[in-house]
């Protein structure tokens, strides 16, 4: 309550700046912090990366440690995404530059901060969309000399996939960045360092990481006709469990036309979603595919017995064809899932948070909470973070001025832990797109138990998506599945390992 308190104050202060300043002067083809134990089945407890750090003033702005500087009035160039990038349109970036206020919380919040950066450091902060993607952009200006971006928003995949290639700098070693501060994201910074070395980062300077969350929306007034407990109370009460989920999908589904089979036209389902929700599953039981070892290196887990039984318990779930619909499964768009929902023809709907805003014409009374947890062993609860669609900033490495790109990088994202985050958080998503204040509690909980694993973010030899597609065929075999692909695996890792002491070698690092 204390941070809600917080942060609504921050919003508060930032609507009323942006007032006197203005006076003064899709659907989506998506499927779309802290740091976790390195054990073989870790448990992601630690309290959120973003949490705020105490201070005497709780109103008080904390500074980045950044001097007095002038930069002349240069251009600052930020590679941002367009819709042929990674996941389609409806990832456009949207919290990086805007042309002038509008009214709009996080439009105008984008606004207030770049005004600070150009008018503190004297700069010219601007955006060059790309019309493809944004990885390939940089890869193409860098391998040409470079000179056209300071830096970039990219996938966290593809942020990793860079900084592989020697492309992008490490962020340890840029100027002014302080990837220890509450505006960075601490276990997504943990889970992508390797050999001591981290390319990108994410937190307070981006809302699209927060938008690429998995979450579970459900259908309110369906709980009350079916007579289910209530779900909030569940989370509350640490009773929301995969039994829990799937009893009462069962209970939700209904043959509307009596036709013996389940169409997606006419029936009502417990739960419409996409195959990511494989991904759902599995991370919200706390488990990473490959936690880092005691040299920091991301290592299959070797005892596989939990999660062979998350496996087994996510592929009974979504393999149960007469309570749960997988648009993959048929050819139908992500589109088509939302609609279902909003008829009230689903008791569950689980997508990125993203969807909630696409919610916001609905006439449906729905509800947001997390995944639930695997079993009562379990201390936390845990949403994986699409690592597409999820945004990270890098650095390319042929940058000329990294004083400059360093301080605004880390300005840049201090600023925005108080003016885009409120503005996203409190203002724009909390109470003008959801509910109830209930939601609001719930987004809390998600947003905070962000989690991220290797084996996902950096996709060697396919090894998670081997899993996802075990869930996804019901969730049997997984000890086979799991010996044959763990050599890929390890070469692949082994590869990107020896490929980065390279490029330290090469650095002097």
């Amino acid at each position: 309550m204390k941070k809600r308190i917080f942060s609504l104050i921050l919003a508060a202060l930032f609507v009323l700046s942006a007032l006197t300043a203005f006076a003064s002067c899709s659907e989506s083809k998506t499927n779309a912090e802290d740091e976790p134990a390195p054990t073989q089945t870790t448990d992601l407890t630690a309290p959120s990366a973003e949490a705020d750090v105490p201070v005497d003033d709780e109103t008080a702005e904390l500074l980045p440690d950044i001097p007095p500087l002038d930069f002349g009035g240069a251009d600052f160039v930020v590679c941002t995404s367009g819709p042929n990038d990674d996941n389609g349109s409806d990832w456009i970036t949207y919290d990086v530059y805007v042309e002038e206020l509008n009214g709009e919380v996080i439009n105008d919040a984008v606004f207030e901060r770049n005004l600070y950066l150009n008018e503190t450091y004297n700069i010219n902060f601007r955006a060059e969309v790309t019309n493809g993607n944004v990885h390939g952009s940089i890869q193409t200006d860098v391998k040409a000399g470079g000179g056209t971006y300071d830096a970039g928003f990219t996938g966290i995949m593809r942020g990793q996939t860079l900084g592989a290639q020697g492309i992008t700098h490490n962020m340890f070693t840029v100027p002014y960045v302080d990837l220890s501060k509450p505006w960075w994201d601490h276990r997504l910074t943990e889970d992508c360092t390797l050999l001591g070395d981290v390319y990108l980062a994410t937190g307070d300077i981006t809302v699209i990481d927060n938008d690429a969350t998995w979450i579970l929306m459900f259908n309110k007034q369906m709980v009350i006709d079916l007579g289910l407990e209530d779900i909030y109370t569940l989370v509350r009460e640490d009773r929301w469990y995969y039994d829990t989920l799937y009893e009462m999908l069962q209970t939700a589904t209904r043959d509307t036309d009596g036709n013996g089979k389940l169409t997606p036209q006419v029936d009502t389902y417990g739960l419409v979603t996409t195959a990511n929700t494989c991904y759902g599953l599995l991370y919200a039981s706390g488990e990473q595919l490959a936690p880092k070892d005691a040299d920091g290196i991301p290592t299959l887990v070797e005892n596989i017995d939990r999660i062979t039984s998350v496996v087994e318990k996510a592929g009974e779930i979504l393999g149960n064809l007469d309570h749960v619909f997988v648009c993959d499964r048929t050819g139908y768009s992500t589109d088509n899932l939302r609609h279902i929902f909003e008829e009230g023809r689903s008791l569950f709907y689980g997508e990125v948070a993203q969807c909630i805003i696409r919610m916001r014409n609905s006439e449906t009374d729905f509800g947001v909470i997390p995944w639930p947890k695997f079993d009562d062993t379990q201390k936390g609860f845990y949403n994986f973070v699409h690592n597409t669609a999820a945004k990270a900033i890098v650095i390319p490495v042929t940058e000329a001025d990294m004083e400059m790109c360093g301080a605004i990088v880390e300005a840049m994202a201090a600023k925005s832990k108080y003016t885009l985050t409120p503005a996203y958080y409190d203002t724009a998503l909390t109470y003008k797109y959801m509910r109830d204040e209930e939601s609001s509690e719930m987004m809390d909980i998600i947003l905070e138990s962000r989690c991220y694993d290797p084996a996902y973010i950096n996709d060697w030899g396919g090894f998670a998506g081997q899993i996802h597609g075990v869930i996804y065929n019901g969730g049997t075999n997984l000890a086979s599945k799991w010996s044959s692909t763990s050599k890929a695996f390890n070469k692949m890792r082994d590869k990107a390992i020896d490929k980065l002491a390279e490029i330290q070698a090469e650095r002097g690092g």
